[in-house]
């Protein structure tokens, strides 16, 4: 399947990346859902970098991925979303202290159990799939400031393997990532902050309880 009809030209890693390309934001297959999440999530991470100040010289292409792959139109939409409403949980002080309180020493234990508390009572919607991308983020950026880069890959690969695992056939469902805008467009960007807020909010609480 590979070498089927590169006659136009020898650049087979370009037609790679138009290929890739094609399958990020739209689409309902497996790998273009895990595709477009991870380019969002690689998006997202590197965006709140900047935003705060943290960035140092993590680039996207140490976060595994490149710029180009926010360049495509739909993909650079649902970005904006997910932009919107991590300014909103910036504003929230009562999610960043709590935020602040979580140890990065058990990574995967902390990020897992919260995860699964997310999700505890087997409903899922959108604005639990942005709390967990949140909460990878945050940990992420914890991960940049104690000068463990090498630990945010990990995040962004532990938060993918816990999209294919429990959510992967529910965003397919939904019709794929461009449902998100659907959700984003209904309410105030405020409802949904405070809503994506509280949902991250408790499961962080009951952690903390356990």
């Amino acid at each position: 399947m590979e070498g089927a009809g590169d006659g136009a030209g020898g650049g087979g890693e370009p037609a790679a990346e138009r290929r890739r390309s094609s399958c990020v934001g739209a689409g309902t297959s497996s790998e273009q859902i895990l595709q477009t999440g991870e380019v969002l999530l690689r998006g997202f991470i590197y965006d709140r970098a900047h935003r705060d100040g943290t960035a140092g010289s993590v680039t996207m292409e140490e976060l595994g991925g490149t710029e180009q792959q926010l360049a495509d139109p739909s993909t650079k939409r649902l970005s904006d979303c997910l932009r919107r409403i991590g300014d909103e949980l910036d504003e929230n002080m009562e999610l960043q202290r709590m935020i602040a309180q979580v140890s990065t020493d058990s990574p995967r234990e902390v990020f897992f159990r919260v995860a699964m508390e997310m999700f505890s009572d087997g409903n899922f919607n959108w604005g639990r799939v942005v709390a967990l991308f949140y909460f990878a983020c945050k940990l992420a950026l914890k991960a940049l400031c104690a000068k463990i880069p090498e630990l945010i890959r990990t995040f962004i690969n532990w938060t993918m393997d816990y999209l294919r695992e429990h959510l992967l056939h529910w965003i397919q469902e939904q019709g794929g990532w461009q449902a998100l805008l659907s959700y984003f467009g209904t309410p105030t960007w405020q409802t949904v902050g405070i809503f994506v807020a509280g949902v991250l909010t408790a499961s962080l609480t009951i952690w903390k309880m356990s």
